[in-house]
């Protein structure tokens, strides 16, 4: 009894009913238990019944129009009429009876009520003669979540009426058509009271279902075809002036879905409807036979609970939309299951609602699952190809706002979309919230192809207007869930400088040719203390350096033939490997020429070279002043495409895409050949470990373009 519980509230708030806590006297001894005034014409109703064997005193005061009414009785107390100027009430008791004792209940023509001011039609008129005849507009905007607010009542219209007698009857036309949905939310009067539903046409008129007062609402009714819908109360149970109130809305069929017109049975309204702004609630019409369609936002990986409420027999299809298309879940059943798991790629749930008589229904959903950043559900686990970013995920803005996510069992990798305004492009960085045990990279993308232009580890870098990757990955290859917060901040617009130069450098001449002959004077110097191993015949540390070259580059070629070999002999590899480790580094650097990548710190500097043949790599590693306990090293690719480690010399403990190095020493050099697995395009890695018992990390800012190197 949803509207009745509404009539019963919005009664309390336009009257000024007041149940008194602690009960004043009234005029004769005993006291007030209940007292209200209203200054609004109309017919009125109110009742007081004692809910104990008898309740001594109980007296109901009615005060209309200058007159003054007492009725008395120990059980029940009632009084009905009508009033122009305005009415107030008491009811009093004696001492020992409290608001407990008593069950008060009132018809009254309140604010937002309409209110008969003529006596109605008795009878049904006949098709062709209506035009002058009462007509109800019922029409509720409480459709979809467009009602979720107190804002509205849940009732569109309260129409307080009144039978003379029992002789009396009173006829009224429900405005609406075809595919309408009409609620009679509650009907109640003095006593018991019928309600005919009739509805009539260009040709006759006839009776569709008679209601009681004591029915169980609500009752939801089609809209007739082709007809006009009349409701007709008659037949009081009580003799006399009979007060009687009805709750009803008309839901139109034409302004169901979200941009107006009729839900359709699958859904063609545009974007799903918003994670949690629900519930969502609509009606079906008997002569509807596709029925009605919702969508709702979801996410990936999520474990959703729907929230169902369905008035009438129903059939229903859940549909679950992925990037890939669409796929049931549930056909054709009665009520919503409990919980649904979605998949990896999902974006959305489609409800599909059918029935053959007038239904309501109420759909809503929940989730206890985690939220990715700004992303309903888990984020994607891969940069989007070719075709785009998905449209479905909203974006990061960079600003002040702190964003968090997790990465489950199984969930190594979570992208992110970030959104560039400016023009010109901006300048971002990131920070991460609370030392999280991942790593982030920002990667700039060509807004053509998708391709990565540059990326940083969250360091400071201009990316240009457009959408880019946020990219957040595992540093360790635990299953324990790991928890991540970060906050990318908005260094401003990368405005171009485009000050035109001028050239003043001769303004400094002299300067220029002081300071030259300043630093060629040192070097003069030097030439001269070194002018006879320098124009000598005699080039004996010559002799040593071609020595070492020569030595040198046989490892290079020792390392490069057992590569290709397909039986290696590990002796000989990891001899030439402790040779190199023994090495001069900067011959070594010399004599191999440029590495694929380099990366310098003040703590360790660490080397790469392809070799001619197969899908190895050699990597140097010379230690700082520091030693490195628990070094690790771990490869990846910035496009997720997946690496692995096949072999690794001299050997050493590998998992996946990960070498455990163990401790590295102070000063040392070390080399070790690794064969690479997979089919990256590009590749980087990540060198980490304890330096003086804290955690450090260290990744070059480029990466080697592995599918070139593979093809040379």
């Amino acid at each position: 009894m949803e509207g009745a519980r509404a009539a019963l509230l919005s009664l309390i708030l336009a009257t000024s009913i007041v149940f008194v806590g602690h009960p004043a006297l009234a005029e004769e001894g005993g006291v007030v238990l209940i007292e209200g005034a209203l200054e609004r014409g109309g017919p009125a109703w109110l009742v007081a019944e004692c809910v104990e064997v008898s309740c001594p005193g109980l007296e109901l005061v009615v005060i209309y129009d200058g007159s003054e009414q007492v009725i008395s009785d120990q059980h029940k107390v009632q009084w009905s009429g009508p009033f122009e100027n305005g009415i107030s009430w008491k009811v009093n008791a004696d001492e020992g009876v409290g608001i407990a004792n008593i069950m008060f209940d009132t018809i009254l023509p309140l604010e937002e009520s309409l209110v008969e001011t003529d006596d109605l039609e008795e009878i049904v008129p006949l098709p062709g003669n209506q035009d002058g005849s009462f007509e109800l507009d019922a029409t509720s905007i409480c459709q979809l979540s467009r009602c979720n607010s107190l804002d509205f009542g849940s009732t569109a219209v309260i129409f307080v009426g009144s039978l003379e007698d029992e002789e009396d009857m009173d006829s009224f036309r429900i405005e609406g058509d075809d595919g309408d949905i009409v609620v009679i939310d509650d009907f109640r009067g003095r006593g018991v009271i019928d309600l005919e539903i009739w509805e009539s046409n260009a040709e006759s008129k006839s009776l569709i279902e008679v209601l009681s007062s004591e029915s169980e609402f609500p009752i939801i009714l089609d809209y007739p075809n082709d007809s006009r819908l009349w409701l007709r109360v008659v037949h009081p149970t009580d003799s006399g002036y009979s007060p009687y109130e009805i709750s009803l809305s008309r839901f139109d069929d034409q302004a169901e879905a979200p941009g107006g017109g009729e839900l359709s049975g699958e859904w063609d309204h545009g974007d799903h409807l918003a994670f949690g702004s629900g519930p969502y609630s609509g009606h079906i019409s008997g002569f509807d036979m596709d029925g009605d369609s919702l969508l709702l936002q979801a996410g990936s990986k999520m474990e959703i609970t729907p929230h169902c409420i369905f008035i009438g027999e129903v059939l229903i299809d859940i549909l679950v939309q992925t990037v890939n298309g669409s796929d049931f879940i549930e056909e054709e059943i009665d009520s919503c299951p409990e919980s649904i798991v979605t998949p990896a790629d999902a974006y959305s749930l489609e409800f599909r609602v059918r029935s053959s008589v007038a239904i309501s229904w109420n759909i809503d959903i929940s989730s206890d699952s985690m939220n990715d950043g700004k992303m309903i559900g888990d984020a994607p686990d891969y940069i989007w190809g070719e075709s785009g970013p998905w449209g479905h995920h909203e974006h990061v803005l960079p600003g002040p706002l702190e964003l968090s996510g997790t990465l489950g069992p199984g969930d190594n990798v979570d992208v992110h979309i970030f959104s560039i305004g400016d023009e010109n492009g901006s300048r971002v960085y990131l920070r991460d919230v609370g030392s999280s045990p991942v790593s982030f990279q920002i990667q700039s993308l060509d807004q053509n192809n998708w391709n990565i232009l540059n990326y940083t580890n969250g360091s400071m870098i201009s990316v240009p207007n457009g959408l880019h990757a946020l990219r957040v990955e595992r540093l360790s290859s635990s299953d324990a869930e790991v928890e991540y917060g970060f906050t990318l901040f908005y260094a401003g617009e990368d405005i171009p400088d485009d000050a035109e130069l001028s050239d003043l450098s001769y303004l400094f001449n002299d300067l220029y040719i002081f300071l030259g002959a300043i630093m060629i004077i040192p070097l003069a110097v030097v030439i001269w203390w070194e002018r006879r191993r320098l124009f000598s015949g005699t080039k004996g540390s010559d002799i040593i350096e071609a020595h070492e070259r020569r030595r040198l580059r046989r490892l290079r070629e020792r390392l490069s033939k057992e590569i290709s070999e397909s039986e290696i002999d590990e002796r000989v590899v990891e001899s030439a490997l402790h040779q190199l480790g023994d090495s001069p580094w900067s011959g070594i650097i010399s004599e191999w020429g440029r590495p694929v990548i380099r990366h310098m710190t003040d703590q360790i500097e660490v080397c790469a070279w392809g070799v001619e043949m197969g899908s190895s790599l050699i990597l140097g590693i010379r230690v700082g002043p520091e030693d490195w306990k628990l070094a690790a090293i771990r490869f990846h690719s910035p496009e997720g495409s997946l690496v692995g480690i096949d072999n690794v010399y001299p050997k050493h403990l590998f998992r996946g895409d990960e070498i455990f190095l163990d401790t590295l020493e102070s000063g040392s050099r070390t080399f070790i050949r690794m064969s690479i697995e997979g089919s990256p395009s590009v590749l980087t890695f990540q060198l980490s470990g304890l330096v003086g018992g804290e955690p450090v990390a260290v990744a070059p800012r480029s990466a080697i373009d592995w599918q070139s190197l593979e093809s040379e």
